[in-house]
């Protein structure tokens, strides 16, 4: 086995047979091999579970109950893990080769460092790159962006598990924010990164409907926002405070316009003010 720590990919998959061989094949071509890929599928009703069959002698499948939020799943993989770090990655993700490698690299020579993320593309529903998001590198840049931005893309992060563990984990009663709790939670334990490389394909379909939940995700994450000021004692500083009082104005402007328009304008505030 190799010095270096075991890395456990923890992937939640519910019916989600159109893309999850990319998705395991991704984890598959690393260029890190110390890594165990624990798939937890989430009820699939699909032919998900006839494709993880094919791969049975490469990962781990954990079936279990359906549950009612991404957090819930997330942690029951968690929980079953055997790595000292967990790397994130949704079911119609496409990890880069090197992206394991960069980011274990940089947890061992930082320790630290809890959290790190790295850059994306976005594809789209046919993998078609459609777009890029460039996130801060060093800490102090990354939480400059805490109360009008997230800090990652959730599926492009590894963190430590023993920190995650020491902080409850995800909660389990927030449905599709469940990411802006817990790294609000983690930046209590130390520090974060992102590795300046791509190191995700972060697949977003977009439509009307979907804008409209993204909408419905921005008023969840300002609720989050509010509680974690209340509870942790974490309050933004005057430009945070300045710019997500403005993200609330142009969201809830911005939220009439056509789908393709807003969702370019979203991705504008996000290089202007970053």
């Amino acid at each position: 086995m190799e010095s270096k720590p075991l890395v456990t990919v923890v992937l939640p998959v519910h019916n989600g047979e159109r893309y999850i061989k990319e998705a395991i094949d991704s984890c598959l071509k690393q260029t890190y091999n110390n890594i165990e890929i624990l798939v937890v599928n989430d009820a699939s009703t699909d032919n998900t579970r006839e494709i993880l069959k094919e791969y049975e002698e490469k990962i781990r499948v954990l079936d279990i109950e359906k549950q009612t939020t991404l957090g819930a799943v997330l942690n029951i993989g968690i929980r079953a893990s055997k790595g000292t770090y967990i790397a994130r990655i949704d079911s119609d993700d496409i990890m880069y080769p090197t992206r394991i490698e960069r980011q274990v690299e940089l947890l061992e020579q930082n320790k630290d460092v809890v959290v790190v993320g790295g850059q994306v593309d976005i594809i789209d529903g046919d993998g078609n790159i459609t777009g890029e998001r460039e996130y801060a590198l060093r800490d102090r840049d990354i939480r400059r962006t805490f109360f009008w931005s997230q800090p990652f893309a959730h599926p492009a992060t590894t963190f430590r598990k023993n920190i995650a563990l020491d902080v409850g984990l995800y909660p389990e009663d927030l449905p599709k924010v469940e990411d802006v709790d817990f790294f609000f939670k983690m930046s209590t334990r130390g520090k974060f990164a992102n590795v300046n490389e791509k190191v995700l394909k972060y697949r977003v379909t977009f439509n009307t409907e979907s804008q409209a939940k993204m909408v419905d995700h921005f008023k969840r994450t300002n609720a989050v926002r509010k509680k974690i000021v209340k509870e942790l004692g974490i309050k933004p500083n005057l430009r945070q405070f300045v710019l997500w009082k403005l993200e609330v104005v142009v969201v809830f402007l911005i939220q009439w316009l056509p789908h393709k328009l807003f969702m370019w304008v979203f991705e504008l505030a996000r290089k202007i003010f970053k």
